[in-house]
Formats: C-alpha cells, structure tokens, sequence
C-alpha cells in the first residue's frame, strides 16, 4: 500500500525553504508569487530561524497580498524616502529645516544607502549608538537629545511608509528600536547658564565679539525667541518699551520671512536702563556706518547692507562665540549652549529670583501652566532662596558711547522696573 502524497501547492501559494550560512548555521527562506499594486511578482524572504516563523510570515503576506495591503519597498532606498516624505510633509518652514538638517547631516550619511526593506531595529540601534559616541559633524558624542531627535525623525518618516498608499512597509522597524533615554531632571530641565556664566561670556563678547554682543545682550535680558529679535525694527523699539508682534522665520534660501509670533499674539517688554543704554549704542554705532541702517524701517539686527540678518547665521555666530568664550575662560567655566538656551537662561534667572510666574510667561510669550510645567524645578520655596540669588547677580556698567563694545555689560535685569510691567 502507497503512502498518499502531499497535495501540491496552488501556482503563488509559496514555499519555506532551508539553506545554510557560511558558518554552516541553518536558516529558512520563504518564496511566494505577491500581487503588488497591479501587478504579480515572486518575493523572497530570508533570515528565519525556524521554519515555523517563516511559514507564518509567509502567510501574512499572502493574507496582506489578498487584501491589497502588501507592502514593497522594491529598490528604495532609506535616503530617496526620507527626501520623499520631507516634500510631503505638512509643516512649518522652521520646522522642515531643522528635519531637512538632521536627514542631510545625520541620517543619510550613515544609513542612506540602506535598502528601505533592509532596514532593522538591529541596524537603527547600531545607528543610534554610532551617533552616541561619534555623531557630531566633529565626529564627537551627539547629546542625548539630539539623538532622540534623530530617531523621532526617523520613526515619523518609516510610520509614514506604513501608512502609505500602497504601503512600503508593512510595519515600523523603528518602534523596537531604543534610542538614547533622558533622566527625569535631563527630559524636563531646559539647558541654561547661571547669572554669573551670562555675565562671564558677555563680558567676554563685549571685548572679543562686538558685531553680535547687543543681540546677545538683548536676547539675554528680554528673553525674547531668536525671530522676535530678527523681526525687530527700530520703531518698534520705543524708549524703554519693546513691542514683539512679529517672528522672522527661514524662508527660501535661507532668507527670513515675516510673519506673526509663535502663539500669534503680540506683546510689549519692559526693558531696564541698561539695556536701554546697549540699544542706544547700537543704533548709534550703526549710524556711524551709514545714516538709514538707522532709520525707524531698519531692522535692528542687520548686515552692514541693511537687510535682516537671518536665523542660521545669527546661531552659527552665536555658537562660535561661545566656542571661543570657552577656549577662553576654560570649557569648564562655562558649558556649551545653543542661542535658545540664553532665553532659557533669563526665564531660568528671574524665576529663581522670585520674579512672579505670571509677569515671567507674559514677558516670555508663553502661558503659565507652560511655565509652571517647563520651570517647575527653579522656582524657589522661600523668600531667602531668592534673596540670595539676587544678591548673587553681577553689577558691572553698561556699555555706552562709541566704545560701547568693549565695556563690560551690565546684568541688572530686576533693578528698577519690573520685568514684565506692561507685558
């Protein structure tokens, strides 16, 4: 009597397959005909370790191939998605540019020429451990968050894959993956310079940095957003008051583009006389240049043409200053700070002081629950912790006159009026 045979597999319905690797391990592949989009074409799957997983991810992708939903990233490449899903991604332009930066710097030089379908939480872990110890443009460690940012990037752009119509993946390989994680104090804490690091690299910038110190100097005591600041125009500037109703933001090319605040509302701050006296000096020097840089329609912060210096190159001048500010003084005398961190920084100083968190989020821009939940850790219990943080603040002159530059600033921000009066 004759053992009955095996029915054979319908044309497409696929088979699991073993083969060995080179050290002689055994592994199983899986072949099967696939309706992609409108058309049937065979697929192969390798890398199993049982015949028993690759029979089972056969079938899920025949059962996604029945439905339509099968997807196949064919010869994409983990750098051509990432462009495509930039140009199609609906943002703001500032936005966009920090994620274009991240894709050209970071990602795609390491992993961009990685097939789309190849791409495993093994390969982005390595990733992410790579730009731990190596991910800067000086080939030193990536902060922590950057690191993050780099992997939020990169799991936005592959759910979108996903979620793609047809699909590209068929699941999300980054979302077993496990970048870097922040400590509770590290996630929460915006990082910021105490009053005497501030005082210490303006007074450096006042002397080595003269084109840049009265941005940094407003920057430092209003604590206004990079493009508040850009947007500025001597009329705006009335005495002692400041009115913010307007934000530059990157445009094409990289030129600033003039639009509306960040929360699109528009608000007035107070400045101290110090401050007052930088601004004077400022306009007063830019003057000597040429009469209508500084005219009321002027932009404030400007080239020596005229035009609004833009977003990236007031950063980049701002993180070379203090690159040099640290040679200077000692790297650790003062730690690295991006241009965001000196409006952390004043927000940071007025809280501890005892300045009331409704007059600090007014004169900020922001509300007070954000307030509350960013600044949470500085805000002093008692009396005396503020006391002695005030009496802690340096007091040096204002720089004023012709020679304001090279004069040592002065960092009263919670003498005279206070902070947030007519915010």
């Amino acid at each position: 009597m004759s053992t009955p045979r095996k029915p054979r597999r319908s044309p497409g319905e696929g088979g699991v397959y073993e083969y060995r690797l080179r050290n002689g391990e055994k592994r199983y592949y899986w072949k099967a005909t696939i309706q992609v989009g409108n058309e049937r074409k065979p697929v192969v799957r390798r890398g199993f370790k049982t015949r028993t997983e690759a029979a089972k991810d056969m079938r899920e992708a025949l059962k996604k191939s029945d439905d339509g939903m099968y997807a196949d990233p064919g010869r994409v490449t983990v750098g051509e998605w990432l462009d495509t899903w930039l140009a199609g991604l609906r943002t703001s332009p500032g936005t966009r540019q920090s994620y274009g930066q991240m894709i050209r710097v970071t990602l795609k030089p390491r992993i961009g020429d990685v097939k789309l379908a190849k791409l495993s939480s093994t390969r982005i872990n390595a990733l992410y451990r790579e730009l731990e110890e190596s991910g800067s443009t000086r080939g030193t460690p990536l902060a922590p968050r950057s690191v993050r940012l780099a992997a939020a990037v990169l799991s936005m752009s592959l759910r979108a894959a996903v979620e793609a119509e047809p699909p590209l993946l068929s699941k999300n390989p980054a979302a077993r993956a496990t970048p870097p994680r922040l400590d509770d104090q590290e996630a929460s804490t915006p990082q910021a310079w105490s009053s005497q690091q501030l005082d210490a690299f303006l007074t450096w910038a006042a002397e080595h940095d003269p084109e840049h110190v009265a941005f940094w100097y407003v920057a430092a005591t209003t604590g206004m957003r990079r493009g508040e600041l850009l947007a500025l125009d001597w009329r705006d500037v009335k005495g002692d008051v400041i009115s913010v109703y307007r934000n530059a933001r990157p445009g094409p090319g990289g030129k600033p583009v003039l639009g509306p605040t960040k929360t699109r509302k528009s608000r007035t701050v107070d400045l101290d006389d110090e401050t007052v006296a930088v601004l004077k000096a400022w306009r007063a020097r830019r003057g000597g240049l040429h009469l209508r840089l500084a005219q009321d329609g002027s932009p404030v912060f400007g080239n020596e043409n005229g035009h609004r210096l833009t977003p990236k190159t007031v950063s980049a001048a701002f993180d070379r200053a203090v690159a040099r500010c640290r040679k200077a003084l000692g790297e650790d005398a003062l730690p690295r700070l991006t241009l965001h961190g000196l409006r952390h920084t004043m927000v940071t100083i007025w809280l501890t002081a005892g300045v009331p968190v409704k007059v600090v989020a007014e004169r900020a821009g922001r509300t007070v629950a954000m307030m509350l939940t960013t600044y949470a850790h500085v805000i002093p219990g008692s009396q005396a912790a503020a006391a002695k943080q005030v009496a802690a603040l340096r007091r040096p002159a204002a720089p004023t006159g012709d020679d304001a530059a090279a004069d040592r600033p002065n960092l009263r921000v919670l003498k005279g009026k206070n902070p947030g009066q007519s915010a």
